[in-house]
């Protein structure tokens, strides 16, 4: 039975990792026609810099919370190993489970 709650648990874990991939994913494809559109509606320098600037900000963020995401597995940082490391790797950089999995 803990082994089925495990896998559950692994399961959730590594669906909120994919989550936080999405939601990076969904700025960077929102940020270009948003700071076009707020250009073309030729509204104030400072209001659409203001937008660029925290779209910017909130990415740099949510790319910092996915490096720090610990694998459910082995408890390890799931994006980083070393020094060094990648949000957009698709395994765990220690035990090598798969993000996709379940």
């Amino acid at each position: 039975m803990t082994d089925t709650a495990d896998r559950e648990q692994i399961t959730s874990a590594l669906y909120k990792i994919r989550r936080k991939h999405r939601l990076l994913a969904g700025i960077f494809i929102v940020y270009i026609p948003a700071v076009c559109l707020l250009y073309f509606l030729q509204l104030p320098g400072w209001l659409v810099m203001g937008a660029a600037v925290f779209l910017i900000c909130l990415g740099i963020v949510i790319a910092f919370i996915i490096g720090l995401a610990p694998c459910p597995a082995c408890g390890q940082l799931f994006h980083v190993r070393g020094v060094g490391g990648s949000i957009f790797t698709g395994t765990c950089m220690h035990c090598g489970i798969p993000l996709k999995q379940g």
